[in-house]
């Protein structure tokens, strides 16, 4: 019997929390009216659960256009390509400017966190997406 209350332990000490993440997808800003549905971020049961990152997947569209859309999703790995001759290592509370290798070349915006339980939901404060759409229309402006 004196061997149980340390037995308890060691099971409690050996279990690992998952992270819970949003996996869903949305947009931040003007979104036209004709496509304003709920998004599916606002349910709870759209989450997956990862031990590395929540990401949020940021397109920046177009110039003009005065909306983002996002997919928010779990990210298993701890690195990311960032393009076709980049690898990158993944940290929390970062967001890395990605490129696939088509032409004409698409660009996204990983953001990654693991700090908290839900970190990637679509709410954010106003400064990280005036960066964001700072940033998407200079990387646009230059093409």
């Amino acid at each position: 019997m004196p061997w149980f209350p340390f037995f308890i332990l060691i099971i409690y000490l050996s279990t690992t929390e998952a992270l819970k993440c949003y996996q869903c997808n949305g947009w931040h800003g003007e979104y036209p009216l004709r496509y304003s549905t709920a998004a599916t971020c606002d349910n709870r049961n759209n989450q997956c659960e990862t031990t590395q990152f929540c990401v949020k997947i940021i397109d920046p569209m177009s110039p003009n256009v005065n909306y983002v859309t996002y997919k928010s999703d779990c990210f298993y790995q701890t690195q990311i390509q960032v393009n076709p001759t980049n690898l990158s290592y993944v940290q929390g509370k970062m967001c890395f400017p990605y490129q696939d290798g088509s032409a004409p070349v698409k660009r996204w915006y990983y953001c990654f966190c693991n700090d908290r339980d839900y970190c990637n939901s679509g709410y954010s404060t106003t400064t990280n997406w005036a960066i964001i759409l700072v940033f998407s229309y200079l990387s646009f402006s230059f093409l």
